[in-house]
Formats: structure tokens, C-alpha cells, sequence
């Protein structure tokens, strides 16, 4: 099955007035084995003054390691892929935190304030033709919404956090907060809409009702207007969403089924 990928980015309402930049970040690969879209939220504190490098560097790692992960797995049976995703958050951290070295080139010191400095959370998705795999660590929302139009959250919800408060990459015991669930398709259908987005999306909603309202009609509208109108549009929505809601960076990214259509014949 091919799957088609509409996403973007916007700097909030608030990072505007204030003139600092955008710390989302989002990036897709995809090859004939599997498709990877990934987005993060670096911090953007005065304790994270480079986070939106951290989300730039998180999208990244992650699309590498799970495209690894996706064609190394190829052909081998549902208990080693289970065993091999058990050793994924270790392997994103660890490379997230190569990736900053590199970045920061000695400029910080202190590997544990270097790391803060580019503090992020992230979230992605990997399908293939036989399983999909969901990651999180930190905030921000991953969606599902299945064919029979139930709308899931396939990893559960962190607790013990209050207000703003998240995991993070940075955190020396970062390995230990991540979610991950992995789906085989001979036991799960394949899904309908895979929705990733920052905190910043679900935080311009008053209640959680209306933030999966908006879900369900991103895939109405690409289903009436097609993904092409969508993409076109995103930004925009995404700006007055920000501006009437959090005011946060707002980062969307979507993958579905293509919808394949038989060309006349001559």
C-alpha cells in the first residue's frame, strides 16, 4: 500500500510578538518498504536557548534509525521485531545526543547543560507492509482514526506531569519515558489517518472533544477536497489556529492511504 504525507509548520501567534522562532520541527522519508514521519518541540525556554536545533537534530535521528530499523527487520519473524523496537529509545537518545555534540562543537561543557540546551520531545510513526510502530517521548498528540472512523490513541498518555511540564530527550533518564506500541497488520488493520502534531495544536482547543472533531475533519476534507487542497491550505489553518488558540508553534503532519485510480483506457 502507498501512503500519502501532508504536513507543516508554523511559528506561533506568540513567537511572533516576540520575535523568536519557530522550535517545531517535521520531516517524512519513504521508499518502496516503509514510510517514517516524525515531529518534535524543542522546549524554548532560557534553559533550552537551542531547542529548535534539538527538534531539527530529533526529526532527523529518528527518521534514519527507524528507516534502519524497517529494512534490517525485513523478513524476520513478529518476536524479533518486538525485540529489536525494545532497544530503539536507547538508540535514538544515544544518537539525538551525537547529533548535539556535533552541533554544539564544543561550545558547552557540561554534557548535561549542552543536552538542555537542545531539549526536545518527539514523536513518530513508522509503517510498513507488515506492522506500524508508534514512538513518543514527551507532549504532543499521535492519532489514529481506523476505517470504521474510531478514533484511537495507540500509546498511553503520560501522568504524574503537571502544567506544562514534559519528558525529554535531554534528560539523563530520557530511555525510561518513552512510549512505544507496535501493530501487526494480521492482527490490526492498516490505518485510515495517522495524525501527529506538537502540544501546541490540541492546546488551542477548549476541550478535547473539539481537538478530535478537528482531526476527524482533516480526513473529511482530504477525503471531499484531496490532499493536494490540504497541503495548499495547511499553513494558513495552522496560523489562525495558533492565533485564536495557544498562540504556540503549531506543527500537523498526516499520512493515509493513496487513493489509486485506474486511468481510462485508450
Amino acid at each position: 500500500m502507498n501512503w500519502h504525507i501532508i504536513g507543516d509548520t508554523v511559528r506561533g501567534a506568540s513567537h511572533k510578538r516576540s520575535d523568536k522562532p519557530n522550535q517545531d520541527a517535521w520531516a517524512f522519508s519513504q521508499d518502496n518498504t516503509c514510510t517514517v514521519l516524525a515531529v518534535a518541540d524543542g522546549h524554548g525556554s532560557s534553559k533550552h536557548t537551542h531547542s529548535e536545533i534539538g527538534a531539527q537534530l530529533a526529526v532527523q535521528v529518528a527518521l534514519t534509525l527507524l528507516n534502519d530499523f524497517a529494512h534490517a527487520d525485513k523478513g524476520e519473524d513478529s518476536r524479533q521485531i518486538k525485540q529489536a523496537a525494545d532497544y530503539l529509545p536507547s538508540q535514538i537518545v544515544q544518537a539525538w545526543r551525537a547529533a548535539v555534540d556535533t552541533a554544539d562543537n564544543g561550545a558547552t561543557e557540561n554534557p548535561k547543560d549542552r543536552y538542555s540546551l537542545y531539549g526536545s520531545t518527539l514523536i513518530a510513526a513508522l509503517i510498513s507492509t507488515e506492522y506500524v510502530l508508534y514512538l513518543q517521548i514527551g507532549d504532543g498528540d499521535l492519532l489514529v482514526l481506523t476505517d470504521d472512523g474510531q478514533l484511537q490513541h495507540p500509546l498511553p498518555k503520560n501522568i504524574g506531569l503537571i502544567a506544562n511540564e514534559t519528558f525529554s530527550l535531554c534528560e539523563a533518564k530520557a530511555i525510561y519515558h518513552f512510549e512505544l506500541a507496535l501493530q501487526f497488520f494480521n492482527h490490526k488493520p492498516t490505518p485510515a489517518l495517522i495524525f501527529l502534531a506538537t502540544d501546541g495544536y490540541a492546546n488551542s482547543f477548549t476541550d478535547q472533544a473539539d481537538f478530535h472533531q478537528a482531526v476527524e475533519d482533516f480526513q473529511q476534507q482530504i477525503t471531499t477536497h484531496g490532499a493536494d487542497k490540504i497541503q495548499h491550505c495547511l499553513a494558513d489553518w495552522l496560523d489562525e489556529t495558533s492565533e485564536q488558540g495557544s498562540g504556540d508553534d503549531v506543527t500537523v503532519a498526516m499520512m493515509f492511504p493513496s487513493v489509486v485510480q485506474e486511468q481510462p483506457a485508450e
